[in-house]
């Protein structure tokens, strides 16, 4: 079989979730007696020398990568081309005849665009599409409003608000915060009017509209949708994405190669030694930690490691310093390879996943279950389909450092509780039984495209 992967980004630049997930995947099905292939946009930026829709060929560990250049940056850029870009689709169009795959599988169209949606269905071949995050619903990903409140589906006055307000520091955000509510709401209304096609702002406007619409009508074209969590699935069908009998519930697997074989931790505070793995961006509420550290008392014996890239965020970075300045017992490690990933969790007792946005299933969290080590996470859907409160670890109130202060004093001074926490701690799936699992859905797909054939 020949499965063609599709990505929003990919290795070597781009190491996150979904590229780990994408990787172990390929590399698995490889393993399996399949041949495996990457389609994925790479930013236009400098730096990166590649040109919008230039493409770049490659191999990363074993894997074959064709990489397409993304439109040129910047807010002048048609937002169109967020959703809809008909070079994407070419690009996509050609990579197919060139690798023949029997089924694509999706996990992200953020940069290639919707529009290749009916660019792989044109060549006949199954299409699965697994909902990484919150994209075919929101134009900033996250589904967390302007205003600090959490979405449940697009509403346009916001969504305006909301993008202005993910380039901080630009003329946009400026202009945006001294609009009133209702200048936005009327030139959201003006967008669908013949103002909306001549004016550039107002094209924008229009374009934003009409992304809903334009996403969940080539959505239809998928075969399969396979989900991490309820949450997912029932916002995915709230918002018109897909059908009931379409969705799968399956949370991902994990490489435990580099964690499995490692003794488990067992030792008790003190000290009480907290970790915080991953992207140091306000969305990911490391600075709630931070100050949730801070008000434990002095005499409580515990340190605070701070994991994740310190360069790619750096005005958030030098945030985070300022907040942690003075307490010698929080540090700043910074990032770490993937094959340390055991080493450093188990130098921690409990690890502490304080983002302020659902989160559709962390990576971090299953490591940290699968090196036998309990969590603290935001009670917040997604994190709590996974970290059962009082059960695997425990869970605080959104954006609620006193919450999550009280619950790491509790893993201090309560006798027993991490150890009845690491108890309740059940088993992980593994990227090879997601593989396996993947294996048997491709082939369903396959022998029920025979039939109707």
């Amino acid at each position: 079989m020949r499965v063609l992967f599709a990505a929003h980004q990919f290795f070597p630049e781009h190491y996150a979730g979904v590229e780990i997930v994408t990787l172990g995947l390929a590399k698995q099905l490889r393993a399996r007696g399949h041949e495996t292939f990457v389609l994925a946009p790479k930013r236009s930026i400098p730096g990166n020398n590649i040109e919008p829709g230039q493409i770049e060929d490659y191999e990363f560990e074993g894997i074959p990568v064709r990489r397409v250049g993304r439109p040129k940056e910047g807010l002048n850029r048609p937002y169109r081309l967020d959703y809809e870009n008909e070079v994407m689709a070419g690009r996509a169009r050609e990579y197919m005849r060139e690798v023949k795959p029997d089924v694509v599988h999706a996990e992200h169209f953020q940069g290639l665009s919707a529009a290749v949606i009916p660019a792989f269905k044109e060549f006949g071949v199954p299409l699965v599409y697994t909902a990484t995050d919150f994209w075919t619903m929101c134009p900033v990903v996250d589904f967390r409003r302007h205003d600090g409140a959490m979405c449940r589906g697009p509403e346009l006055h916001h969504c305006i608000r909301c993008i202005a307000s993910r380039h901080q520091g630009s003329r946009l955000k400026a202009v945006m915060d001294r609009t009133p509510d209702a200048a936005v709401r009327l030139a959201a209304k003006l967008s669908s009017t013949p103002l909306g096609t001549r004016l550039h702002p107002l094209r924008q406007v229009r374009a934003l509209r009409e992304r809903p619409a334009y996403i969940r009508e080539r959505m239809k074209m998928v075969d399969r949708i396979i989900v991490y969590t309820r949450l997912m699935r029932e916002l995915l069908l709230a918002n018109g994405i897909g059908e009931d009998k379409k969705i799968v519930v399956s949370p991902y697997g994990i490489d435990t190669s580099r964690i499995a074989g490692l003794p488990r931790n067992t030792s008790e505070p003190p000290p009480l030694r907290v970790g915080f793995i991953g992207t140091l961006a306000p969305h990911k509420g490391c600075d709630i930690l931070i100050r949730a550290f801070r008000m434990l008392p002095p005499e409580m014996e515990a340190e605070l490691k701070i994991y994740g890239n310190l360069e790619r965020f750096k005005p958030f970075v030098r945030h985070l310093r300022r907040l942690a300045a003075g307490d010698p017992r929080i540090a700043f490690p910074g990032p770490f390879q993937r094959e340390e990933v055991g080493e450093v969790l188990s130098g921690l007792d409990v690890l502490v996943v304080p983002s302020r946005w659902y989160e559709n299933q962390p990576g971090v969290i299953l490591e940290a279950f699968a090196a036998g080590m309990p969590v603290v996470a935001t009670d917040l859907g997604g994190m709590s389909e996974f970290v059962r409160h009082e059960e695997n670890g425990l869970l605080f109130g959104l954006d609620d450092p006193v919450d999550l202060a009280r619950q790491l004093r509790r893993l201090y001074e309560e006798p027993g509780l991490l150890r009845r926490l690491r108890e309740g701690i059940g088993p992980v799936k593994t990227v090879e039984e997601d593989a396996a699992e993947l294996e048997a859905l491709y082939e369903s797909l396959l022998s029920g495209r025979e039939r109707v054939v």
